[in-house]
Protein backbone atom coordinates (compact mmCIF):
# COMPACT_ATOMS: atom_id res chain seq x y z
CA UNK A 1 0.00 0.00 0.00
CA UNK A 2 1.74 3.41 -0.96
CA UNK A 3 0.60 4.77 2.45
CA UNK A 4 3.77 2.71 4.09
CA UNK A 5 5.88 4.31 1.76
CA UNK A 6 7.89 6.94 2.82
CA UNK A 7 6.48 10.59 1.50
CA UNK A 8 9.73 11.23 -0.51
CA UNK A 9 9.86 8.24 -2.52
CA UNK A 10 5.40 8.90 -3.31
CA UNK A 11 7.00 12.42 -4.28
CA UNK A 12 9.21 11.17 -6.57
CA UNK A 13 7.11 8.76 -8.29
CA UNK A 14 4.87 11.81 -9.16
CA UNK A 15 7.84 13.61 -10.34
CA UNK A 16 8.80 10.67 -12.41
CA UNK A 17 4.77 10.41 -13.83
CA UNK A 18 4.35 14.56 -14.88
CA UNK A 19 8.24 14.43 -16.52
CA UNK A 20 6.45 11.52 -18.95
CA UNK A 21 3.23 13.49 -18.94
CA UNK A 22 5.38 16.02 -20.15
CA UNK A 23 7.25 13.95 -22.69
CA UNK A 24 4.27 12.78 -24.28
CA UNK A 25 2.50 15.24 -25.11
CA UNK A 26 5.87 17.52 -26.19
CA UNK A 27 6.11 14.19 -28.46
CA UNK A 28 2.66 15.35 -29.83
CA UNK A 29 3.07 18.57 -30.27
CA UNK A 30 6.12 17.40 -32.55
CA UNK A 31 4.00 14.94 -34.44
CA UNK A 32 1.42 16.84 -35.42
CA UNK A 33 3.69 19.94 -36.25
CA UNK A 34 5.57 17.50 -38.48
CA UNK A 35 2.18 16.29 -40.10
CA UNK A 36 1.61 20.40 -41.19
CA UNK A 37 4.85 20.63 -41.98
CA UNK A 38 4.78 17.97 -44.58
CA UNK A 39 1.79 19.62 -45.95
CA UNK A 40 3.39 22.82 -46.07
CA UNK A 41 4.95 22.46 -49.68
CA UNK A 42 1.80 21.17 -51.66
CA UNK A 43 -0.12 23.83 -50.04
CA UNK A 44 2.88 26.77 -50.77
CA UNK A 45 2.61 24.82 -54.62
CA UNK A 46 -1.42 25.55 -55.00
CA UNK A 47 -1.67 28.06 -57.86
CA UNK A 48 -3.58 31.55 -56.60
CA UNK A 49 -6.35 30.74 -58.93
CA UNK A 50 -6.84 27.08 -57.36
CA UNK A 51 -10.71 26.28 -57.11
CA UNK A 52 -11.32 26.12 -53.75
CA UNK A 53 -13.11 22.76 -54.79
CA UNK A 54 -9.60 21.42 -55.80
CA UNK A 55 -8.12 21.87 -52.14
CA UNK A 56 -8.16 19.11 -49.54
CA UNK A 57 -9.45 21.06 -47.01
CA UNK A 58 -10.40 18.04 -44.72
CA UNK A 59 -7.06 17.36 -44.65
CA UNK A 60 -5.92 20.61 -44.16
CA UNK A 61 -8.77 21.23 -40.99
CA UNK A 62 -7.96 17.61 -39.84
CA UNK A 63 -3.86 18.26 -39.47
CA UNK A 64 -4.32 21.72 -38.03
CA UNK A 65 -6.99 20.56 -35.47
CA UNK A 66 -4.97 17.88 -34.06
CA UNK A 67 -1.79 20.57 -33.79
CA UNK A 68 -3.86 22.84 -32.01
CA UNK A 69 -5.54 20.14 -29.45
CA UNK A 70 -1.86 18.91 -29.29
CA UNK A 71 -0.36 22.52 -28.31
CA UNK A 72 -3.46 23.06 -25.68
CA UNK A 73 -3.01 19.73 -24.14
CA UNK A 74 0.53 20.87 -23.77
CA UNK A 75 0.04 23.88 -22.81
CA UNK A 76 -2.23 22.89 -20.08
CA UNK A 77 -0.13 20.43 -18.54
CA UNK A 78 2.59 23.37 -18.32
CA UNK A 79 0.25 25.01 -16.19
CA UNK A 80 -0.59 22.65 -14.15
CA UNK A 81 3.04 21.02 -13.46
CA UNK A 82 3.61 24.66 -13.04
CA UNK A 83 1.00 25.10 -9.98
CA UNK A 84 2.26 21.59 -8.66
CA UNK A 85 5.92 23.10 -8.42
CA UNK A 86 4.91 26.43 -6.47
CA UNK A 87 3.00 24.16 -4.33
CA UNK A 88 5.56 22.35 -3.74
CA UNK A 89 8.03 25.52 -3.28
CA UNK A 90 5.29 26.24 -0.96
CA UNK A 91 5.36 23.26 1.35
Amino acid sequence: MWQNQPIREVAVSDDSSAVLALKNAWAGVVATSDEVRDLAPSVQALSDDTPLTDLDLERYHRATLAQAIAVMALRGLIEQLRHRREAAAAG
